[in-house]
């Protein structure tokens, strides 16, 4: 409740459609198109910051706004991390557990990511797949388990992976 001003910008859209900088007060242009062009350089989507500044006496001129708008962008940014969000089909390969070592080695040593095993009558195998290799998982899982695996199309959900 302090604050000065709360500056921020943010970017939505797969192609940034959707894009706004607010200078909250400091003089047009010094802190929230700053923002902004952070979030362009390092070409981050679905993406909001807010930069609060406390006025401490020190008038940093338009120049001196607009690096330290930056910089804290940045750095923010660097001390949270990033995630690359990708859309993908769950699928579920229920199989007799006479079939779970095997599928389970092949899963963890291939591009696919188990997201979980559930033990009951039949084990029931989770998978990560993307929409795109969707067809060739379901080729590859029935050929694993010889025509024997039950495989279903489940929710589409976001996996978050860090971006380094």
């Amino acid at each position: 409740k302090d604050a000065t001003h709360n500056c921020s910008a943010y970017m939505i859209g797969e192609q940034n459609q959707i894009q706004k900088a607010l200078d909250d007060g400091e003089p047009s242009g010094t802190a929230g198109v700053p923002i902004l062009e952070v979030l362009k350089k390092k070409e981050l989507k679905d993406t909001a910051v807010v930069v609060t500044r406390y006025f401490g006496g020190i008038k940093l001129g338009a120049g001196g706004l607009i690096r330290a708008y930056s910089k804290a962008t940045s750095e923010g940014i660097n001390a949270t991390g990033v995630v690359i969000r990708k859309l993908m089909r769950v699928i579920s390969t229920t199989v007799d557990y006479t079939w779970l070592g095997k599928l389970e080695n092949e899963l963890r040593s291939s591009i696919y990511q188990i997201k979980e095993i559930q033990y009951l009558d039949q084990v029931n195998i989770l998978v990560y797949v993307e929409e795109t290799q969707k067809e060739t998982y379901i080729a590859w899982i029935t050929e694993l388990t010889n025509g024997q695996g039950h495989i279903t199309e489940e929710e589409m959900l976001y996996l978050e992976e860090e971006f380094s």
